[in-house]
């Protein structure tokens, strides 16, 4: 039946159909933003801002309900400085940048860098809901070595806009090709970031190759990684060494509770998040 849909209909069709009540919802939450019809978020105490209707429900939730997630936030609001300047990448709804806008103060500048055009969508719509669109640029790309061009795959309502990367199972059909950038590219363009959010689903040791004259920097950006320590080696890829790169630029690695990094600890979950400091 499987194969048979996918060669009877096409995938962004598909991707509705699989959750017919989510699709539902999102169509709701798009015709009341339509309609002006903003909900008012409260994600912590002392930051409440106006959101489409879907944000929350389909993104912002796991900055609450999440502990790991939960905690990997507030490690990157009290870390957020005046003035900063964040490198989003993989940036989905857009929270970090928001965050980073609201803690930052008014000089404070994000760069969001998605591959999904609906999570770039849902970032600018954010960004004009709270006048903060001179402070945030927007990127439509996949964060990589270097500028180009790459196939991804899109998740689909179900996954909230998501790119994935391509596996075994997506034929040429499936695939959508997208522009890729690297992080010494957008630092040449918009000056070097002081704040790095790096969560590209397994894409990490790629981002890193690209980000080497930043990293480099005396100056060089406090860093926020999620690991995917079972999509890396799905690629082939071994995680630690994306561990190790960040070492050998003289990075203080931890997990998100202050952990130190571990292959028998960090890397036997499927998604570790690491903080990365200059020492």
């Amino acid at each position: 039946m499987k194969a048979v849909s996918r060669k009877a209909l096409p995938r962004g069709l598909r991707n509705w159909l699989r959750s017919p009540l989510q699709s539902l919802q999102w169509a709701r939450f798009e015709f009341q933003a339509g309609m002006g019809w903003l909900s008012a978020v409260d994600l912590r105490d002392d930051w409440h801002f106006r959101s489409h209707p879907a944000a929350m429900p389909f993104a912002y939730h796991v900055q609450v309900d999440d502990p790991e997630q939960r905690r990997e936030f507030d490690e990157f609001v009290s870390r957020c400085s005046p003035g900063m300047r964040l490198f989003d990448l993989g940036s989905h709804f857009g929270v970090f940048s928001l965050a980073a806008l609201h803690y930052g103060g008014p000089a404070a500048r994000s760069v969001a860098v998605d591959p999904s055009p609906l999570a770039i969508r849902m970032v600018s719509f954010q960004a004009r809901a709270n006048n903060v669109e001179d402070r945030l640029h927007l990127r439509l790309a996949a964060a990589g070595t270097a500028g180009g061009m790459t196939s991804m795959v899109a998740a689909g309502i179900e996954s909230a806009g998501y790119f994935v990367p391509l596996s075994v199972d997506h034929p040429p059909a499936e695939q959508t090709r997208v522009p890729t950038v690297s992080v010494d590219e957008l630092a040449a363009e918009f000056g070097p970031p002081t704040h790095l959010k790096i969560d590209v689903e397994g894409a990490e040791w790629s981002v890193l190759q690209g980000a080497e004259a930043t990293l480099r920097r005396s100056d060089a950006p406090v860093i926020f990684l999620e690991l995917h320590n079972d999509i890396l080696r799905r690629r082939g890829d071994d995680p630690w060494r994306v561990l190790e790169q960040l070492q050998s630029r003289c990075y203080r690695v931890l997990e998100d509770d202050g952990r130190p990094i571990s292959p028998e600890t960090t890397l036997d979950r499927p998604v570790v998040r690491v903080i990365a400091e200059r020492k």
